[in-house]
């Protein structure tokens, strides 16, 4: 029997090491196709972090842009017109530009100012007609307290958290006092 098996072993036996390769080579492929994989899947993620990183760095370019001060169209006119047009003629433009720099500006505040003062107007006109209605014994505060309700309530919440929340995102983002 120990013949039989020495002669099975010694028929095998060059065919071993070839085994040993073949088996060898088999992990190694195995092993590269693995790495070829997660170097594929590296290559997609890291394209998508490249877009993520292009779509952020787009999007701080557009925010600074947007808070940039509008250039004056006064001060625009006074560069291109350096040297080229006499004092008397330029100036006069410089101030009505000046002028509609200033109107342009001043659109938004207005509105707001406007709209305050149509919500006080009411509300004053409210008080009035509720102070009309009511008995004499009634107090003024217990007037403005019944007029105060949840819409008044969600105004407030609103500008206040606009002026304190801008503060804190200047503050946090370093914004400028511009803005």
């Amino acid at each position: 029997m120990l013949a039989i098996l020495s002669a099975i072993f010694g028929f095998l036996a060059p065919f071993l090491p070839e085994l040993l390769k073949w088996f060898t080579r088999r992990q190694d492929n195995a092993h590269e196709i693995a790495m070829t994989r997660l170097r594929l899947e590296a290559a997609s993620q890291e394209h998508l972090w490249r877009m993520e990183e292009i779509n952020a760095t787009a999007d701080i370019a557009e925010m600074k842009a947007l808070h940039q001060p509008q250039p004056s169209l006064g001060v625009k006119l006074l560069d291109a017109a350096d040297g080229k047009y006499p004092a008397w003629t330029v100036v006069p433009v410089f101030w009505l530009f000046g002028l509609l720099d200033w109107l342009s500006g001043m659109v938004r505040p207005t509105v707001t100012y406007a709209a305050f003062t149509f919500y006080m107007v009411v509300k004053f006109a409210r008080f009035r007609l509720m102070e009309s209605v009511v008995s004499t014994e009634t107090q003024w505060y217990g007037l403005v307290t019944k007029m105060w309700d949840g819409n008044d309530m969600a105004v407030l919440t609103l500008v206040l958290s606009y002026w304190f929340g801008n503060r804190i995102a200047q503050k946090a983002f370093g914004w400028g006092q511009g803005r």
